[in-house]
């Protein structure tokens, strides 16, 4: 086209106003506050029971359940950080103090808890199976939020926000768990854990990277 003033006026005319996106940290939130209750509602496929706070060693399933919810929180606020230029993501120096103390939790309530699982309550592969359902929502809503604005990281984002869903899947499973863990527990968490985060990553990469 010879006339570049028709084609500016043609382009302006198409052009839509740009919404600008939330804070990463109001984007987080709102994620939560959607994720969780669509979790929550896909946990009703499955055979669970609520957990029981009476139980002996309580305190360190409260623990956990904090421990997770808050590196989930920072996992998932990373994910966005990522995913608009200029912003500084947190070091993995802020998520090796959660990932040590859960760690050590976890051992400890091992240990601590020699008697056999109650009937019925969600142990061994059962925990794999869980996870991996409640969080099938989680990564499409995740997925969903940063093709919003797409990533220059699509990896590092991807990983991040994979992390954050296992995590949140991992303070669901706290919630109807017994409050003892078995050493085939914490195998089959750590095995959603990374099928979450595969998963995350190989469905959202196409949709988040940039074009």
């Amino acid at each position: 086209m010879a006339d570049h003033d028709v084609l500016i006026e043609k382009l302006s005319r198409s052009m839509e106003p740009v919404r600008r996106p939330w804070h990463p940290g109001w984007r987080t939130l709102a994620w939560v506050a959607m994720a969780l209750p669509c979790g929550i509602v896909a946990s009703l496929l499955l055979n669970r029971t609520l957990t029981d706070w009476s139980q002996t060693g309580a305190n360190w399933a409260a623990v956990q359940l904090l421990l997770t919810f808050v590196a989930g929180l920072l996992a998932v606020r990373n994910a966005f950080l990522l995913s608009i230029a200029g912003q500084r993501p947190l070091n993995w120096r802020w998520f090796t103090p959660l990932a040590g103390l859960w760690f050590v939790s976890t051992l400890a309530n091992l240990h601590s808890h020699p008697a056999a699982p109650a009937v019925g309550a969600i142990e061994g592969p059962n925990c794999y199976l869980f996870m991996v359902v409640v969080s099938t929502p989680m990564v499409a809503m995740v997925i969903g939020y940063l093709h919003r604005t797409r990533t220059l990281y699509p990896l590092r984002s991807l990983a991040a926000a994979g992390a954050g869903v296992a995590c949140m899947a991992l303070t669901l499973l706290s919630l109807c768990h017994p409050t003892h863990i078995s050493a085939l527990d914490l195998l089959m968490h750590i095995a959603a854990t990374a099928t979450i985060v595969t998963v995350t990553v190989v469905a959202g990469y196409r949709w988040v990277s940039l074009p």
